[in-house]
């Protein structure tokens, strides 16, 4: 079992043995929830690091974030005049 202290900025060090175990490094980006009187942390990938994982139709492939925006915004209203 490690023990840790919470800094008066209220930052908290993993343990060495802890990051070595789960690769975490400098710069990762970590999911902190509460569960009853539990904290509990993940390591998650943002969703840049996704970038090429997940195939894109080739119509909304060229667009800008922005226009991809619209098309979602323009979809959930639609959606919502179903109802």
């Amino acid at each position: 079992m490690d023990i840790a202290k919470i800094t008066r900025k209220g930052q908290v060090t993993i343990p060495v043995e802890i990051r070595k175990k789960l690769s975490l490094k400098e710069s990762d980006v970590l999911k902190v929830s509460q569960n009853d009187n539990k904290i509990i942390i993940e390591k998650i990938t943002p969703f840049i690091g996704l970038k090429g994982s997940v195939k894109v139709p080739d119509k909304i492939k060229n667009l800008s974030w922005k226009k991809i925006e619209e098309k979602i915004h323009h979809s959930i209203a639609h959606e919502a005049d179903k109802w």
